[in-house]
């Protein structure tokens, strides 16, 4: 049984929202109509998928996600519960935000998003809920590039140097300025992208050799997901390598990036290696999207079922 002794605490903050997920044929050009299939109604969002894979491979998780009022916040209050999330911030204004997740035959993904209190921030409370000793913080580019995006910027990078920011910044890395990007890298902290973003980063496709270049020089870590083909890892000594991908039947993709991250946290909060954290997150990451709707993140005792991802040099 696959044994993980956590030494230190993830903090995750962002947004928990709601999913109505439909199955659809296509997707409609303006002015069309096409017919789908409601294939379930679930708590989701970055930081709250995150949080919840933590939380089920028994990391312990501060819990850093805003609650609002009204009938999503209520759900959401009911599924942090149901994960052993225990609410420590609240929004009295604003309900929390929802998303339409249309899922095509291949399993891609396209979202419609109601924004919600996961766009406004009381960077006090966030402090108060700070860990004293080492430990990694979430936070993905749907928060920061929001409505108080720059607040909360300015806010990691002031962050206690013992805290390591672990970023995400998902589709909005293209609304994220260069010297934002720049001052994160500058801050240390470790960025998670898959392929199309880590083009945005990178500024040319992501391969062994433009991953370990850019990391040498800017002396970061960093993870590039590659779906089916596994993980590019770079470190900031200048080496690549890949994580090879574990074979599974892909149900559909809502959350694989984000079960991605959990797991490769779960890893590190550990105290692993990178590139064993970033196995670990390709085991949950497969389990995930062979699983319907992004609320199937395994525990420790599932993973047992599963081969461990192997490392090659990319």
């Amino acid at each position: 049984m696959l044994t993980l002794t956590p030494n230190m605490p993830v903090m995750v903050i962002g947004a928990a929202f709601g999913d109505v997920i439909l199955e659809i044929a296509r997707l409609p050009t303006s002015g069309a109509d096409e017919i789908a299939h409601e294939s379930g109604r679930q708590i989701g969002g970055c930081a709250f998928n995150v949080a919840r894979a933590l939380s089920r491979l028994d990391t312990p998780v501060i819990n850093g996600i805003t609650v609002g009022q009204g009938t999503w916040g209520h759900t959401v209050e009911q599924a942090m519960v149901a994960e052993s999330l225990p609410v420590q911030l609240r929004d009295p204004t604003h309900d929390n935000g929802w998303c339409l997740a249309l899922v095509e035959p291949c399993g891609e993904r396209t979202f419609i998003t109601v924004e919600g209190c996961e766009q406004y921030w009381n960077t006090a409370a966030l402090s108060a809920l700070l860990p004293a000793g080492p430990s990694w913080l979430y936070a993905s580019g749907y928060e920061l590039t929001g409505t108080q995006g720059d607040q909360l910027l300015a806010w990691l990078l002031n962050l206690p140097k013992h805290i390591t920011p672990f970023i995400d910044p998902g589709p909005r890395i293209e609304a994220m300025s260069a010297s934002a990007l720049a001052a994160l890298l500058a801050r240390g902290a470790m960025f998670t992208l898959n392929r199309e973003e880590a083009k945005i980063l990178l500024g040319s496709p992501a391969s062994a050799a433009t991953v370990a270049q850019f990391c040498q020089h800017h002396r970061a870590s960093l993870i590039v997901r590659e779906d089916k083909h596994g993980a590019l890892v770079g470190t900031p000594d200048g080496q690549c390598l890949r994580v090879q991908p574990m074979a599974v039947t892909v149900c559909d993709t809502v959350g694989a990036g984000d079960a991605h991250c959990g797991g490769t946290l779960a890893g590190l909060a550990c105290g692993m290696p990178l590139v064993e954290a970033v196995q670990l997150g390709n085991q949950v990451a497969a389990i995930v999207v062979s699983r319907p709707g992004a609320d199937g993140a395994p525990t420790a005792d599932e993973l047992t079922h599963y081969p461990q991802p192997t490392v090659s040099i990319a």
